[in-house]
């Protein structure tokens, strides 16, 4: 048996999904429990009161700056320990996100990463997507949908407004827009149609996605470039969005770490506990 602390999502970063990312959370801490694992559990606004000392563990919802940063120096000094690594989060904006993608060549739109001032003097072909590239979207406004040069000056005049600094303007891409969700490294892999299936929206901003067509594209072909994306950016626990085109290539729009799981709950959160289970028998063979 091993002691285990399971950190939490704050709800300022869990916009309008905090019972979502609490019970994806809870799934995986009672399968922990029923494997046979003593699991501690805190929320990451109080993580500060934990000494990690004592866990040999620690699986992570947390993204607030100060917490993954405090959970980066335990990892660096206990490497592997540490579900999603707190390293490559505390290290990676969403710019450095599409920055890895791109340059690892999974297949993604066009982007481009500058000041909102400077992205002001850049003409764009419309429609585009503006995103906060520093952080995920927190608020309904931190992504935008543009299709006119007055809502594209509007929107990133808010984003100076509200003291982003740095912001990707992304191609928007017709086709049928899915959602997926994986655990790297394992054989869990789901996707869904989130505007057919009527699934939960944070923004509802799929609603400006083309009617679903079900183009054909290979599930297996596509699970090889998310898994790969997920171990060129470090992240063992990801979801995501992407776009299938009528050719059937599958273009990935979001990545993101330790999604809610909401459509696959049950068995995203057995796989997940499974993982968690083999790396610590990974780690008790290397300590041998």
């Amino acid at each position: 048996m091993k002691h285990i602390l399971g950190i939490s999502r704050s709800t300022v970063y869990s916009p309008n999904s905090t019972d979502r990312d609490s019970a994806i959370f809870t799934a995986v801490t009672s399968r922990l429990e029923r494997m046979g694992h003593d699991v501690s559990i805190i929320n990451e606004d109080l993580f500060f009161a934990v000494d990690l000392s004592d866990f040999d563990l620690v699986f992570s919802m947390a993204r607030g700056h100060d917490v993954l940063n405090k959970l980066a120096h335990f990892e660096h000094e206990h490497p592997g320990r540490v579900i999603n690594s707190a390293i490559v989060l505390s290290q990676n904006t969403r710019a450095d996100i599409a920055k890895t993608l791109q340059a690892n060549n999974i297949a993604m739109p066009h982007v481009a990463i500058a000041s909102p001032n400077e992205l002001l003097k850049t003409p764009q072909s419309y429609p585009i997507w503006l995103k906060r590239a520093d952080a995920c979207a927190q608020k309904a406004d931190d992504i935008c949908y543009i299709d006119n040069e007055y809502s594209y000056h509007d929107a990133l005049n808010g984003f100076v407004s509200k003291g982003i600094d740095m912001v990707i303007a992304e191609e928007h891409l017709a086709g049928d827009l899915i959602k997926f969700y994986g655990i790297q490294g394992t054989d869990f892999f789901y996707i869904t149609y989130p505007t057919e299936n009527k699934t939960f929206s944070k923004f509802g901003l799929e609603a400006t996605n083309d009617a679903i067509k079900h183009y054909n594209f290979e599930l297996s072909k596509f699970k090889e470039t998310a898994d790969n994306a997920a171990r060129c950016l470090g992240i063992v626990v990801y979801g995501g969005d992407a776009v299938v085109g009528n050719d059937g290539k599958c273009r990935i729009i979001d990545f993101n770490d330790w999604p809610s799981f909401a459509p696959c709950r049950k068995e995203a959160a057995k796989a997940i506990a499974y993982k968690i289970n083999n790396i610590i028998l990974t780690l008790h063979d290397i300590s041998k």
